[in-house]
């Protein structure tokens, strides 16, 4: 038997296997764990009932009773809350049952079993995943495609197959070719969660004629850096998609296009240093600077580019693009005066000693912005002569979030209130009447909140994904209410990546939260624009927030999607660090 003839009789037999199991709806695969007959609306349909789930699931509590319960509700809606539990509080004694899910009657419930079954990792469920990405629909395909992906390298050879294994004409001919563009996209950035990506199963998709499409795979080969897949980006480099041509200009890097390719490269990067996105023009400016003095020319251009990320992010990298031209380190400085520019620049230059720009940490240091005088002490490396000399004399400052930076660059222990030790990942007791409360306002209402963070560049306006992660946006908006979201800074920001605020510590006294938030995983995604929750490690989350610059499929399934920006996103992308954030205003 031929390969095709092989992995032709797979799809069939796929796609049977899925249609049998549609008909027996749900009966495969859940013999482990007898369903529990149907209950009427009346004894199943309760502010209680759901307020139990929630309290699991923020403790990490199983209760298998509860959820056998309430999988055999009348409600859709509370099925499919049901699924996405057992995967978010990790009940390994119901993965049967989210597998059984995958063929649900209802698309949300399937879809969110096979979202849990990705952020459990369960490894068993492989071939009722495979067999829901060729025959499942679409919401629920893709989702399974995405598990695939976090189950990893035990769902490799399902992921390859159904991509057809790099065969030139994958896009018509593979098992996926027919299924809709969301699902092909999801499917092919699950390589870039196995161990090893298969970039030559990758390439032939960005061919595909539909943009969601061949926005995935220029992500897998710029993500990765793939030196195997820069070769066949230079045929989209100039691609009607935004998206698309960032991660073209991120993959052109010298580190991926090395010396055989870097000649067309650089071509393709002095053509993407003016393209009309910043976004773009970020990636272009980080990849070109990695040539040296090579592109030297080049990236200097855009110390006139009216925005303000490019500059950030070229000051950033120009270390290796100026090298020790002192001349051409001279006029960079004197071109741009932005703090977060010049901030970056003195670091390289203190770094590589070059004798330039002499004083302007003491100039700092006698500012009456606080921000300058902890950015004078950013310049040299710790321990310095200069360096802790400036951090002796700061000792004193009036501003806290100068003493403490002072201190930390002298090695000396924070002994002030602020001073704080790791998050907890242990959320605080709660009395069941909360989450009856939150269920009341978030779960039974259809409306949408709010909230507008307010900044020194302007106004930014975000949805609330209330409905999905209710526990964070309690907090979030009881935070914002409370005031406590007021004269901070963007403390990080990285250029076509995040935005962060929220330290609400921030170094003057003040505590952050006293309690921390579990994840809230839900089938959102990290768009360009989408508000998620900071953490410090699993389950750590209090008061920082970040928004996304751009697309970040890497971050889906790891952190809280909780909102989404639908106005102000030019306020955002003006943003860096050190802007004020002046205060987030919920209604």
């Amino acid at each position: 038997m031929t390969g095709a003839n092989r992995l032709g009789r797979a799809v069939v037999v796929a796609a049977v296997l899925f249609t049998v199991a549609c008909g027996r709806r749900g009966a495969a695969g859940a013999a482990a764990v007898p369903a529990a007959a149907p209950v009427t609306a009346s004894s199943a349909v309760s502010i209680s009932a759901d307020a139990r789930l929630l309290e699991m699931v923020d403790q990490r509590r199983p209760d298998t009773a509860l959820v056998d319960r309430l999988l055999a509700d009348t409600s859709a809606a509370r099925r499919a809350r049901t699924a996405l539990a057992i995967g978010q509080a990790r009940i390994r004694l119901r993965y049967p049952r989210l597998r059984a899910l995958l063929v649900d009657g209802d698309t949300a419930i399937a879809a969110n079993a096979a979202y849990a079954i990705g952020i459990a990792r369960d490894y068993e469920a492989v071939p009722s995943l495979a067999r829901a990405v060729m025959g499942a629909p679409d919401a629920v395909a893709r989702e399974a495609a995405w598990a695939l992906g976090e189950v990893g390298e035990m769902g490799r050879e399902a992921i390859v197959s159904a991509l057809g294994n790099g065969a030139p004409n994958a896009v018509t001919r593979s098992p996926v070719a027919a299924r809709a563009p969301a699902v092909r996209a999801a499917l092919v950035l699950a390589t870039f969660k196995l161990r090893e990506a298969p970039i030559a199963a990758v390439t032939p998709w960005l061919q595909d004629p539909a943009p969601e499409v061949v926005r995935a795979a220029a992500y897998v080969v710029a993500r990765l850096r793939a030196p195997a897949g820069v070769r066949a980006l230079f045929a989209v480099a100039a691609y009607n998609d935004e998206e698309v041509r960032q991660y073209a200009a991120r993959a052109f890097a010298r580190s991926a296009a090395g010396d055989s390719l870097g000649g067309r490269a650089r071509e393709a990067l002095r053509i993407l240093l003016r393209d009309e996105s910043e976004r773009v023009r970020i990636n272009a400016a980080q990849s070109a600077a990695s040539y040296g003095p090579l592109m030297a020319d080049a990236v200097d251009s855009l110390w006139n580019d009216p925005a303000r990320n490019v500059r950030v992010a070229l000051a950033e990298a120009y270390a290796e693009a100026a090298g020790r031209d002192a001349a051409r380190w001279q006029r960079a400085w004197d071109a741009d005066t932005l703090l977060a520019v010049r901030r970056a620049l003195l670091s390289h230059l203190r770094r590589s000693q070059l004798p330039l720009v002499a004083g302007v940490e003491a100039e700092w240091a006698g500012r009456a912005d606080w921000r300058y005088r902890v950015a004078a002490l950013g310049g040299g490396d710790p321990g310095s002569m200069l360096d802790s000399a400036l951090a002796r004399r700061l000792l004193a400052d009036a501003d806290p979030r100068v003493r403490r930076e002072a201190r930390a660059r002298l090695g000396e222990r924070d002994t002030t209130v602020s001073a704080r030790p790791p998050r907890s990942s242990v959320p605080i007791p709660r009395a069941l009447e909360e989450y009856e409360r939150l269920v009341e306002r978030y779960w039974r209402t259809p409306t949408r909140p709010r909230a507008f963070i307010d900044t020194d560049q302007g106004t930014i306006t975000i949805e609330l994904f209330a409905h999905d992660a209710p526990l964070v946006v309690e907090a979030f908006t009881r935070l914002a209410r409370e005031g406590k979201y007021r004269n901070t800074i963007f403390h990080r920001v990285v250029p076509n990546f995040v935005v962060q605020d929220g330290d609400i510590a921030g170094g003057d006294g003040a505590p952050e939260p006293p309690f921390s938030l579990r994840e809230s995983w839900s089938r959102r995604r990290h768009g360009r624009g989408c508000l998620g929750l900071a953490t410090a490690g699993p389950d750590t989350g209090g008061s920082q927030y970040y928004l996304c610059h751009s697309t970040q499929p890497h971050l889906d399934g790891g952190y809280t999607v909780f909102g989404q920006v639908v106005d102000g996103f030019d306020v955002m992308d003006r943003i860096v660090r050190g802007d004020r954030m002046l205060q987030v205003r919920v209604p």
